[in-house]
């Protein structure tokens, strides 16, 4: 089992990743880790793999100087959970015209399911952005649902039709619930077989987010335009661009060509919180980041101040609310 990529610009980014068969790990523990960087061609990178049976969690970091085409093809189905975590976003476009593109905007998530790669990934020039994918087995998948796909609705009857398919037909948002658990997956205090454990429940955890956020939003079809969830998703960019200088809410909706009615409930009804709300969550999480880094020599009081926060009594019931712990507790 194998993915091969290519490139027609750089022969140094032509490779191939190995799989083993339904994704096992021979290690006695279950998990197994490798972590590495890339530095050259105007691509910087950096890739932490996490390898448990049936699953693979990626925590990729990176920056590209300029848009890049990858040639892609598997020799075996694929399925994953994809999470783009910043502004900028990726795009698969297969050969076969009858298959459908896979678009993921940024901050925006997608469960998606290929009988084989073949085709094209699109990335555009980007500062340093972060994301996340989750390569699942089949197996694990029908394991996890005893083997009825029914749950999945559309998706799970295409999988079992060995039809291409992305749950919802679309990206969605990436909630705060989801950046939560990505977080504890990324900062996981455990190691060996208890770290197998976490990083599964974690696997699932966010599998069951990505499933009933996309079957509500099915019950529940929204009544915005597609030109206004464009709009809504440049905001939301805007919004991550400045998060240490926002703009108001006058000057969100002028730059966006929405009245502020349209701006605010369309904001809330697509990425399930306040504009207010997402500056709030982007900032404690960015606070945490900053308090758990290794070697972080800024004080709480700091980060505080860094967070937008001008009483550090503030932002500890904040950061308190949000994570269920102290800011103290997560330096340890």
């Amino acid at each position: 089992m194998k993915i091969v990529f290519r490139s027609e610009e750089f022969a140094e980014l032509n490779f191939e990743r190995g799989y083993s068969e339904g994704f096992g790990v021979d290690e006695r523990s279950g998990i197994w880790e490798e972590k590495y960087e890339y530095d050259h061609l105007g691509i910087h990178s950096r890739i932490h793999r996490i390898f448990c049976p049936g699953m693979i969690f990626s925590l990729i970091e990176g920056a590209l100087d300029h848009d890049l085409v990858q040639i892609i093809e598997s020799d075996f189905p694929y399925l994953q959970m994809h999470f783009e975590l910043s502004t900028t976003g990726c795009l698969y476009l297969p050969n076969a015209r009858a298959e459908i593109d896979t678009v993921i905007y940024g901050g925006s998530h997608s469960l998606l399911f290929y009988p084989a790669l073949k085709g094209h990934l699109h990335y555009l020039k980007k500062p340093l952005s972060h994301s996340v994918e989750i390569e699942l087995s089949l197996d694990f998948l029908r394991r996890l649902f005893h083997n009825d796909l029914e749950v999945l609705r559309d998706f799970g009857r295409n999988i079992e039709r060995n039809h291409p398919a992305v749950m919802g037909n679309r990206s969605f948002p990436v909630t705060p619930a989801m950046n939560r658990v990505i977080a504890e997956v990324r900062d996981c205090p455990y190691t060996g077989s208890l770290k197998k454990l976490f990083v599964e429940a974690k696997v699932v955890e966010l599998l069951t987010l990505q499933i009933s956020q996309i079957n509500a939003s099915d019950a529940g079809k929204t009544n915005l335009k597609q030109s206004d969830i464009d709009k809504l998703y440049e905001v939301k960019d805007l919004v991550l661009r400045n998060i240490d200088d926002p703009f108001s809410i006058e000057e969100l909706a002028r730059l966006a060509g929405l009245n502020r009615t349209k701006l605010q409930e369309g904001f809330k009804e697509l990425f399930g919180t306040t504009i207010f709300g997402y500056i709030t969550d982007t900032r404690l999480e960015g606070a945490r980041r900053h308090i758990v880094e290794p070697g972080s020599i800024l004080s709480i009081g700091e980060i505080a101040a860094l967070s937008g926060y001008k009483n550090p009594q503030h932002f500890t019931a904040a950061f308190k609310k949000k994570f269920g712990y102290l800011p103290r507790d997560a330096r340890g």
